[in-house]
Formats: C-alpha cells, sequence, structure tokens
C-alpha cells in the first residue's frame, strides 16, 4: 500500500516541459495524441517534503546569492553513507547546476584539444557532445551485447584505447544509460586499474546511482578503495532520484585534493558553476526527508519493469535488455523487420503515436533500439504498451 501519489498524470503538455514540447518541434502542430516516454525525468509529482521545503523557502527567503550549508552537506553525506556506504567529506564536494556542466568542466581541467577520450557505447549521447566541444577525439569502447541479452566491457579493447599516450580521459556511465547494467565492483576495478596504469582520469556520471533493481547494487566509483577514488571525479544529484531536473542542483565528489584543485579552478575559468536557491533547499529536503518516497518509487518502477517484460515476452520481434538499474528500459526492436532505424522511428510515432528517444541517439550501435522511460504511472504505460501492439497487429 503506498502513501504517495504515483497515479495522477499531470498534463505538461505546452508547459515549456523539454520532453512534450520535442513532440510538436519534432512532428509539427496538431499531434497532441502522441504521448512522450522519451526525455529521463518522470512523470510523477514530486515528494510532498520537497515541496513543502519549497514553499517554505519562497514565502520566507530572499533570492540572493547563496552558499551550501553545513545542513546541506550533513544532508549530502547521509545520503551517501546510508544508500551507498559512502563515506564522503564535505571538502570533496563542488557544486554544480548540473551532471553535464560538471562533466565538460571537468573535461576541460583534465585534458586538452586535440586529446582523446574514451567512451562506451551507445552510451548517454551528451557524452559525445562533450567530447565534440572541447575538442577532444573520441575513443569508442564499444560495449558486447552477449546472446544471454547482457552487455559487458571489451576490456581488451579498452586496455589498447587507455594505452593511446593522446588519451588522458575517460567517461564512465554508471549505471549505465542506456542499456541498464549496474557495473559490479570487480568490473568498475578491472577498468580503474586499466585506466589508472594508463594515466587517464576517470569521469564517473552516477546521476542513476541510487536506482537498481533486487540483486544488482550499485558500486558507487569512489568505494572501491583509495587507489581509485584518487583518480575519479564522481558526479550525482537528487536531481534523478527526486525529479528535480528544473531545479539545477548537483554534486561532483573529488577525493584527491589535486584533482579538486583543478575542477575549481576550470569552474573559475567559466565563472563558476553556480547551484540555484531552490536547487539547495530541494537536495536538502530530498535526502533530509523524502527517501519514503524514493523507497516507494523503486516498487512502483518494479512494477512497471515488469509490464514492459510481459509485453516484449509475448511481442515477436522486440527483446528487453534486462535492466539492473537506471528508471529506463532498452528495447531492442531489430528483429521486427523495420528497414533502418528511421523507419522504426516513423512507425513508432506516426502509427502508434508513441514518442522515444531513439537508440541511434546513443551511437550507431544504438540503431534498432527504443529507450523506454518506466518512470510514469502504469495507466500511461499501459496505454503506450497497446499503442504499439495494435500497430504491430495493423501492419
Amino acid at each position: 500500500m503506498t502513501h504517495y501519489d504515483f497515479d495522477t498524470l499531470v498534463d505538461r503538455r505546452h508547459t515549456g516541459s523539454e520532453k512534450w514540447h520535442l513532440i510538436e518541434e519534432d512532428m509539427g502542430p496538431g499531434n497532441d495524441d502522441v504521448v512522450a516516454l522519451s526525455v529521463a525525468d518522470m512523470e510523477f509529482k514530486p515528494a510532498p517534503q520537497i515541496v513543502d521545503a519549497l514553499v517554505e523557502a519562497a514565502r520566507h527567503d530572499i533570492f540572493g546569492y547563496d552558499y551550501a550549508t553545513d545542513g546541506y552537506f550533513e544532508a549530502l553525506t547521509g545520503w551517501m553513507r546510508r544508500r551507498h556506504g559512502f563515506d564522503v567529506r564535505p571538502e570533496w564536494v563542488s557544486l554544480s547546476d548540473g551532471v553535464m556542466p560538471a562533466v565538460n568542466t571537468a573535461l576541460r581541467a583534465v585534458t586538452r584539444p586535440g586529446d582523446k577520450v574514451i567512451i562506451q557505447g551507445p552510451v548517454y549521447y551528451p557524452f559525445t557532445a562533450a567530447a565534440e566541444h572541447n575538442g577532444l577525439t573520441i575513443l569508442d569502447n564499444a560495449l558486447v551485447l552477449g546472446e544471454d541479452g547482457r552487455y559487458t566491457m571489451d576490456y581488451d579493447d579498452l586496455a589498447a584505447k587507455a594505452a593511446d599516450p593522446r588519451c588522458t580521459a575517460i567517461m564512465l556511465c554508471n549505471p549505465h544509460n542506456p542499456v541498464g547494467r549496474v557495473w559490479t565492483a570487480d568490473e568498475l576495478r578491472r577498468l580503474g586499474d586499466i585506466c589508472i596504469d594508463n594515466g587517464v582520469t576517470i569521469l564517473a556520471d552516477e546521476i542513476h546511482a541510487d536506482f537498481s533493481y533486487p540483486g544488482h547494487p550499485v558500486t558507487m566509483f569512489g568505494t572501491l578503495g583509495e587507489r581509485y577514488a584518487s583518480h575519479c571525479f564522481e558526479f550525482t544529484a537528487p536531481t534523478k532520484t527526486f525529479n528535480l531536473a528544473g531545479l539545477l542542483c548537483s554534486n561532483v565528489i573529488t577525493a584527491d585534493a589535486d584533482l579538486k584543485r583543478r575542477f575549481d579552478i576550470a569552474a573559475e575559468n567559466i565563472a563558476g558553476l553556480t547551484v540555484s536557491h531552490f536547487g539547495l533547499v530541494a537536495c536538502q529536503a530530498a535526502y533530509d526527508h523524502a527517501e519514503g518516497w524514493l523507497d516507494e518509487l523503486l516498487e512502483v518502477l518494479a512494477g512497471n519493469l515488469a509490464m514492459v517484460r510481459e509485453f516484449a515476452d509475448r511481442t515477436p520481434g522486440v527483446r528487453l535488455i534486462e535492466p539492473e538499474g537506471t528508471y529506463l528500459a532498452w528495447l531492442d526492436c531489430r528483429g521486427l523487420g523495420f528497414d533502418g532505424c528511421c523507419e522504426l522511428r516513423d512507425f513508432m510515432r506516426d502509427k502508434a503515436r508513441v514518442y522515444f528517444d531513439e537508440g541511434v541517439l546513443f551511437g550507431q550501435a544504438g540503431a534498432g533500439f527504443e529507450r523506454v522511460n518506466l518512470a510514469c504511472p502504469a495507466h500511461l504505460l499501459a496505454d503506450v504498451l497497446g499503442r504499439i501492439e495494435r500497430a504491430l497487429a495493423d501492419r
């Protein structure tokens, strides 16, 4: 029995929501019947404890220049200790208005234009943009999809790419977006050893670290030990966990003092990275008071995943790549027989009237896949899956 509302669907069309605006931007006006399960924010009302804290701040605060208080750091470090067994010191933390601004800043701290950076495709597409915008050459250490439907790292290829003297960084997605892998401690150590031995700094995007399914605990990179923590930046945020992306708040955890200093200098060189006033309020309220909301959300997501799993099992040509973490499902639709990713996209949008993040956005290895956002009321997800089934029946 839930205590929070995960059933009400808030109509976000024509509100400034990027997810819903993209339908009109890509398909034109007159498509208000199309349903978006694309951009990774949630279709859930936020935890009331966070709303109450924001309302209280709006009534009583002055919206001037802020700093992170002791209470903020106590909330953050307490969360990391309770949820991840990670003893974070406040002096390790730098603030940012978002994970990707922080990732770009970290790249500028440890690379120079003309250097090379490793990504592991198919992967979150802003990684590609970050590399390109900073004048870096991408080395794709492509993940390997096994016959069992599980992605693994290609360590031989990783070692070869890390040995390139111009390779200075790797962008790691942990848990991995979009394929849903939660990397084990052994997998992360093996990656870490290769990178450290070759002088490759690890940029670990752990924004989805609070989402995992039973049997797949998330290992945050910094918990592996000092050898590993001293060679990485870890990017975390309450924004995915509590659906707060528009409030602009993230934290960069850097245990090595010199590496942190380089990050902070790079941030100062672009006039600093600033967390919004309401972002600070929301993050502290979330970590201090909304943990029960997240626990219930995880149960809702498990139910939604079961619904997608059943859909894939009964739909010839569709295979679910079983996620171990995140609130995203990676659907292998290559068996449906569409001629190229554009035909699959057009079928979903024009015939099924659903709008996903197309797999090819995450790299060519994602062609023929769809990324499905599970963070929505169950009745909306059931509607979307029903639309696809009916459209396939009418082919």
